[in-house]
């Protein structure tokens, strides 16, 4: 929606005879359509109203009144006349459309940061980082957008075409950044489903060691793969094992001479190592195996793996 309002603006721009009488009003479209993908890519469409429903309907039937009204004006009035009914009217519609989609938007936001129990499946998959920076780069958009419409208005609908230009400069960048983001962030969430999935089954082998209190540690951290959890802490583990943070702590600094943040990643990167290597995730990138494995990112994957092995995880895969 965002690329064909700027492409709408670029032919009226080169003064294209059919917007002499339309200027459809995709703008109106951009947040319900972005709505409806949020609640999808969440998976909680069902909890939620179908905005399309009701923001489509609205589209076409502005679009068959701007025609009707257009053509008979046109027909009607002098040169002058029409040309300012012409921008009247696209200006009051471009505010109504600017006041709906800034309220569809925030109400998408409230959904981001306020309902998380209704997506925590996704959370597990996915920050939604790149959510949070597309929301930054839409807020920029959008004061372009009010600067634009408000400058409309105040120049009684003459010379303002020059306020646009930063809100399509915007639009451009946030339309290209968004693409590069989702075929990035898709294909990385993708892989680690199916990760997840195909290696729930296998049966990780557990480390010899003499000490039963501390084995009956080590089976918990892999029979429930808690070292798959990048939030897991020594705070956290302790809690559920019933135990103090200082007792646990010194079990695993005894029983296996190392702390805890190299004990957790020993296990990632024995993990990650069985990933590289099967043949099914050949294709798949290294982030969202080190993401899948545990780690916070790409770089304390690559660390950790070669400092326990000595060699990359690239180097290791091939």
């Amino acid at each position: 929606m965002i690329a064909l309002n700027n492409l709408q603006s670029w032919l009226l721009a080169e003064e294209f005879l059919v917007l002499d009488y339309i200027q459809i009003p995709w703008h109106f479209l951009i947040a319900p359509l972005f709505y409806t993908f949020l609640v999808n890519y969440l998976k909680i469409e069902k909890l939620f109203f179908n905005l399309i429903r009701i923001a489509f309907p609205i589209f076409i039937i502005s679009i068959i009144f701007q025609v009707v009204s257009f053509s008979f004006i046109k027909d009607t009035s002098s040169a002058a006349e029409y040309e300012l009914f012409y921008e009247r009217y696209i200006a009051v519609e471009e505010l109504i459309s600017f006041i709906v989609s800034i309220s569809i938007f925030f109400y998408s936001f409230r959904i981001i940061k306020f309902k998380k129990n209704l997506f925590k499946s996704i959370l597990s998959y996915d920050s939604l980082q790149w959510l949070n920076t597309f929301i930054f780069l839409a807020l920029i958009s959008y004061a372009f957008w009010a600067l634009a419409v408000g400058v409309k208005f105040q120049q009684n609908f003459q010379n303002f075409i020059v306020f646009f230009y930063p809100l399509r400069v915007m639009t451009t960048v946030l339309i290209y950044w968004l693409g590069y983001e989702l075929v990035y962030m898709l294909r990385q969430v993708k892989e680690r489903k199916l990760i997840r999935e195909q290696s729930h089954k296998k049966t990780e082998k557990q480390p010899d060691n003499n000490s039963k209190k501390f084995k009956s540690i080590e089976d918990y951290i892999i029979n429930n793969r808690r070292f798959l959890d990048n939030l897991l802490s020594l705070e956290t583990l302790a809690n559920e094992l019933s135990v103090s943070t200082s007792q646990l702590s010194k079990l695993i600094n005894e029983q296996s001479a190392k702390n805890f943040n190299q004990l957790i990643n020993e296990y990632r990167v024995e993990y990650s190592k069985e990933l590289l290597q099967d043949e099914a995730y050949n294709q798949y990138t290294i982030t969202s195996i080190a993401l899948e494995s545990g780690f916070n990112s790409k770089s304390t994957f690559y660390n950790a793996f070669k400092k326990q092995t000595g060699i990359t995880p690239t180097e290791y895969r091939s």
